[in-house]
């Protein structure tokens, strides 16, 4: 259901270039539930970004399904990630006054 092929991340400092991903191959088949853990700074995070289609400043192929994220423009990569990409975050804030149900149901009112 998603793969990435080559996937490589790097942010600009000033003259330095640091690289986050490098090379990095991943496949996800449907049904699977995957855990990304490591050292901090690792790239974690950048990973998810990557996956969650919330990064757009990574080179490589990904592909989600049968679709090639890595050749969508910001906006279809947006629309694909809202209609079909969910995810559990590590910083979450639940209301006391709101049911379990309703803390899921808000952010995604």
């Amino acid at each position: 259901m998603i793969e990435l092929r080559n996937i490589e991340r790097s942010y600009k400092t000033g003259h330095t270039e640091t690289w986050v991903l490098r090379q990095v191959r991943l496949t996800i088949n449907e049904g699977e539930f995957v855990t990304v853990m490591g050292p901090s700074g690792a790239g974690k995070s950048s990973l998810l970004n990557v996956l969650a289609l919330l990064d757009d400043g990574w080179l490589g192929e990904y592909w989600f399904g049968e679709t090639p994220a890595h050749k969508l423009n910001r906006k279809q990569r947006a629309d694909l990630a809202r209609q079909r990409i969910g995810m559990v975050f590590q910083s979450y804030h639940q209301l006391d006054d709101l049911t379990v149900a309703e803390n899921i149901d808000l952010p995604l009112s």
